[in-house]
C-alpha cells in the first residue's frame, strides 16, 4: 500500500473506500428526508431524535434519564477539576489530556462549580422558581443540553460521525473542484465547501467540530476557521423549523428559510472583508503548519487530482486513529464543555429575563429599527440583542403576539445571527480558533446591524401574509 502511494498514488481500493465512506457521511449529515408531517429532517437528525427518545423515556426522578446523565457527567467533571487545585493526584497530573481537562482556567473552574450547584437544584427541584424555571431559566439550558434532541445526543452521536466527512477524503476532492469560487466569493479554501454544507444542512455545533478539527489538523489558517464559524455555522433544518412555529411562520417556512440562506450568503460575502475577521492572522497553527494541498499539477485535471487527493486521504484512515479520535472528541465535550454550557448559558438567560440590563442596552438597535420602520421596534428590539445568549431566546419573546411582519424580520434575524454564546460562542471559546468574547459579540452586533436592512427590504418585497 504505502509503496503504491509513493509511486503514484492511491490503490482502486482506497478509492472505493473513499468514495463509499464520503457519500455515507453526505447521506447522513446533508440529505433531508421527510417526517411524513410536512416538515424534513437529515439521516443523522432522526437517529439523534430516535435514540433520544428512547433514553429520555426511561424517567429518574420525574426526568428523562439523559438529565440524570447531564448531572453525573457535570459532577465528574467538577471533582476532577476539585481534585487538580487541591490534591493533585498523580493519576491527574501525570496525564496529559486529563491536566488539560481538568486543571482548568479558573474562569472555568468557577463556571464548573456553578453548573454542579445547577444540575443537582434542577433535577431534585430544589430553589427559586426563577432560577429553575424552564423557559427563561437554568431549567431552560439543561432541556437545551439533555432534551431528546439536546446537546449531548447531538454531540454523542455527531462525534461518532463526523469522520466520514473528514477523514476519508470528501473535503480533499470536493475543495480541488470547487477551491477558486470559494477563494473568490468567501476567501475561503475549497475544502470548506463540505463544512458549509454540514453547516448548512446538519447543526451549528457539529460544523464547530467540523472546523475546529480541519484547524487542529492543518487545513484551515486561523482566519478561515473564524471567517466559516461566524458565517455558516446555522442551525439545523428543523431547529429552524422550530423557531419559525414557536412565532406562528409555519406556513410560510419556505420563504422564511429563503431569506435565512440570502442574507447568510450575502453577510459570508461581506464579513470576512472587513474588521475584526480581516484583521485575524492568515497562519496556520505552528505546532502542525499548513497540510493542504488543493493545487493540481498543470497537466492533471481538477476531477484527476481530487481524486487522487481523496485516495491518498482515505488510506490513512484507520480504526484506531478513529477511535481514538471520537474518544477525545467525547472526553472534551461531556466533561468540559457541557457544564460551561449550563454555567454560562444559564446565568445569562437570568440576567435577561430577571434584570433590565438587556432592555438598556437594546436601546441603540430599537432605534436603528424605527430608522428602518420595523412595526413596535422599541418594544422588540431587545431580542435582537438577546440571541447573543440563545438563538431560541428571541423567538421566546416574541410568541405569536409581535406584529407578523416584525415577527418574520425579528425570527430571521435571530438564526441569521449565528453567534449565541450557549453553544455556538462556548465551542469556538474553547477551541484554538484565534476570536475572543470580544471579538465574538463585535461580529454579532456587524452582522446584526448588516442583516436588518436586508432582510427588511426582503420581507417587504416578499412578504404579504
Amino acid at each position: 500500500m504505502k509503496q503504491n502511494l509513493e509511486n503514484g498514488g492511491p490503490t482502486a481500493g482506497h478509492k472505493i473506500k473513499f468514495v463509499a465512506f464520503s457519500l455515507l457521511g453526505i447521506f447522513m449529515f446533508m440529505v433531508p428526508l421527510p417526517d411524513g408531517e410536512g416538515a424534513f429532517n437529515i439521516p443523522l437528525g432522526y437517529v439523534m431524535g430516535f435514540f433520544g427518545g428512547l433514553i429520555n423515556g426511561v424517567e429518574v426522578n420525574g426526568w428523562g434519564l439523559l438529565i440524570l446523565l447531564a448531572c453525573l457527567v457535570i459532577t465528574y467533571s467538577f471533582l476532577g477539576t476539585l481534585l487538580a487545585y487541591t490534591v493533585k493526584p498523580k493519576f491527574i497530573m501525570n496525564n496529559p489530556k486529563l491536566k488539560e481537562l481538568f486543571r482548568c482556567h479558573p474562569v472555568y473552574f468557577i463556571s464548573k462549580a456553578v453548573a454542579f450547584a445547577l444540575s443537582w437544584m434542577i433535577f431534585f427541584n430544589l430553589g427559586p422558581q426563577w432560577i429553575l424555571d424552564d423557559e427563561v431559566g437554568a431549567g431552560l439550558m439543561m432541556d437545551i443540553i439533555a432534551g431528546g434532541n439536546g446537546i449531548m445526543t447531538i454531540f454523542f452521536f455527531a462525534c461518532l460521525a463526523i469522520p466520514l466527512l473528514t477523514e476519508f477524503g470528501i473535503m480533499e476532492f470536493l475543495g480541488t473542484l470547487v477551491k477558486k469560487v470559494l477563494r473568490f466569493l468567501f476567501t475561503l479554501p475549497g475544502r470548506s465547501s463540505i463544512d458549509l454544507m454540514g453547516s448548512w444542512f446538519s447543526d451549528s455545533a457539529s460544523s464547530i467540530m467540523i472546523t475546529r478539527d480541519q484547524l487542529e489538523k492543518g487545513f484551515y489558517t486561523g482566519r478561515e476557521a473564524a471567517a466559516i464559524c461566524v458565517n455558516f455555522t446555522l442551525v439545523s433544518l428543523p431547529f429552524t423549523f422550530v423557531v419559525a412555529n414557536e412565532v406562528g411562520l409555519l406556513p410560510w417556512f419556505g420563504l422564511f428559510y429563503l431569506v435565512i440562506c440570502v442574507t447568510s450568503i450575502l453577510l459570508a460575502i461581506i464579513m470576512p472583508r472587513i474588521w475584526p475577521l480581516s484583521r485575524v492572522k492568515d497562519e496556520y497553527l505552528p505546532e502542525v503548519g499548513k497540510q493542504i494541498e488543493e493545487e493540481a499539477p498543470s497537466d492533471v485535471s481538477l476531477f484527476t487530482q481530487g481524486v487522487r487527493l481523496a485516495g491518498v486521504k482515505a488510506s490513512k484512515a484507520t480504526i484506531s486513529d478513529y477511535t481514538k479520535s471520537v474518544r477525545s472528541r467525547w472526553l472534551n465535550i461531556f466533561t468540559d464543555l457541557v457544564p460551561v454550557i449550563l454555567a454560562w448559558g444559564a446565568v445569562a438567560t437570568i440576567i435577561a429575563n430577571q434584570t433590565p440590563i438587556f432592555q438598556w442596552l437594546s436601546w441603540p438597535l430599537g432605534q436603528y429599527m424605527r430608522l428602518l420602520q420595523v412595526d413596535g421596534a422599541m418594544d422588540y428590539s431587545i431580542t435582537a440583542l438577546v440571541g447573543f445568549i440563545d438563538m431560541y431566546l428571541p423567538a421566546i419573546l416574541l410568541g405569536s403576539d409581535a406584529p407578523i411582519q416584525t415577527r418574520f424580520i425579528l425570527g430571521t434575524l435571530s438564526i441569521a445571527q449565528i453567534i449565541f454564546m450557549a453553544e455556538t460562542g462556548i465551542l469556538i471559546l474553547k477551541s484554538k480558533i484565534p476570536l475572543n468574547l470580544w471579538q465574538l459579540f463585535v461580529i454579532f452586533i456587524i452582522r446584526t446591524i448588516l442583516a436588518l436592512p436586508i432582510i427588511v427590504l426582503l420581507t417587504r418585497l416578499l412578504f404579504n401574509p
